[in-house]
């Protein structure tokens, strides 16, 4: 993608955003030989690429060089995906199918990258200054509000498993959503995203993976505001995607 250097790049919208989480009973496998950061494609066990199909998001690996995909074509067991391996991966490492849940509409204040860097400076005797400046730790998050205010949002919120939510949603049998602090920030194995375009039309996909939810919030529920629900979360890597498939 060559810079334009115009106006037609300037930023113009966020249109949805989300989270990539593991399909309950999706395709699962395991990769069978090791698949080198740069490639494009995955081989699994045998008979293990019959359950996936072109289009499918999976997550490859796990913890925290878990990396998020989507399939280009299926060959017998190799998996060709639509973008490059950012980490090399090992054998018998997982490959999860995933879904892709859109959270609702977020508020007016947008989404935030934030990256941070702490850096050492490394002086010497012999000039006045620095010698160097040492990159010691990277972190990167990502954080946004809701404005749905559904119980599936609060749970995820504060990183809880929306699927614990039990009930019918009926007078004689409601739904409930226990907040359980043991279990807040513990959500693993996803990632967040957020889509939106430039001024020119041209549309962006923007990844953060392997997120780690930050459940610190503060909510004031008033008559006649929006309660708005903070989804924070440290994520691994980001990846920007464009043009959409």
């Amino acid at each position: 993608m060559a810079r334009k250097n115009t106006n037609e790049e300037l930023w113009l919208e966020v249109s949805a955003a989300g989270v990539y989480r593991d399909l309950s009973a999706g395709a699962t496998g395991a990769v069978d030989t090791q698949a080198v950061s740069g490639q494009a494609d995955v081989v699994l066990g045998t008979g293990e690429g019959s359950s996936f199909s072109i289009g499918d998001i999976v997550r490859i690996g796990g913890g925290n060089v878990a990396e998020w995909a989507e399939v280009e074509t299926v060959a017998t067991d190799t998996l060709t995906l639509v973008s490059l391996l950012a980490f090399t991966h090992e054998v018998n490492e997982a490959v999860v199918e995933q879904e892709s849940v859109d959270l609702g509409a977020v508020s007016e204040d947008g989404i935030t990258r934030e990256t941070t860097v702490e850096r050492t400076e490394i002086r010497a005797a012999t000039q006045a200054s620095a010698y160097a400046n040492l990159t010691t730790s990277v972190g990167q998050r990502l954080t946004w509000n809701l404005l749905n205010h559904s119980l599936e949002n609060v749970m995820i919120a504060l990183g809880l498993d929306e699927t614990n939510i039990h009930g019918a949603g009926s007078a004689a049998d409601p739904d409930v959503a226990d907040l359980l602090a043991n279990d807040m920030g513990g959500l693993g194995n996803h990632a967040l995203w957020f889509t939106g375009a430039l001024n020119d039309g041209s549309d962006f996909e923007i990844q953060g993976w392997a997120a780690e939810f930050d459940p610190n919030q503060t909510l004031t529920y008033l008559r006649g505001q929006a309660v708005l629900l903070p989804i924070a979360a440290d994520v691994q890597h980001i990846r920007y995607i464009t043009p959409l498939t």
